[in-house]
């Protein structure tokens, strides 16, 4: 659920008109509580941002690369931000590079696998962590 200023003050108008001291609400992009400062008066808290890391994996068996064999660089370093479909390493499988591409945004907190390494379908590459949400002017 997105909260917005309309959405807090029909919530806050509701509340009002019932005996409840307080309300919270939660989900996977924040909370949100509301309580009674006075008689009549309703206030709400900031929502609370918290992110849950999540893992990109293996998209099949092969050979993990945290570069092209050319490459001197990785694709990405640790703290990295990346867009959903950026390329995050590759799959060697047999003569043939599979890329391992970033499933959603995110800033590159972890990477499990060792480069070199046989990895199999499903093992975790990368970890990355959620942007926070970013204020609107």
């Amino acid at each position: 659920m997105k909260l917005d200023a309309t959405l807090v003050a029909t919530l806050s108008r509701w509340l009002d008109a019932t005996d409840i001291d307080q309300l919270e609400l939660s989900g996977p992009d924040g909370s949100l509580t509301l309580g009674r400062a006075g008689a009549s008066q309703v206030q709400a808290a900031a929502p609370e941002y918290t992110a849950t890391a999540f893992d990109v994996a293996s998209p099949s068996l092969g050979v993990f690369l945290d570069r092209h064999p050319l490459a001197a660089r990785p694709f990405v370093e640790i703290g990295d931000e990346v867009a959903e479909g950026d390329p995050l390493g590759c799959l060697q499988i047999g003569a043939l590079l599979t890329p391992v591409r970033a499933a959603k945004t995110g800033i590159v907190a972890e990477r499990p696998a060792e480069p070199g390494v046989l990895v199999g379908y499903g093992t975790p590459l990368f970890r990355l962590q959620p942007l926070p949400p970013r204020d609107r002017p």
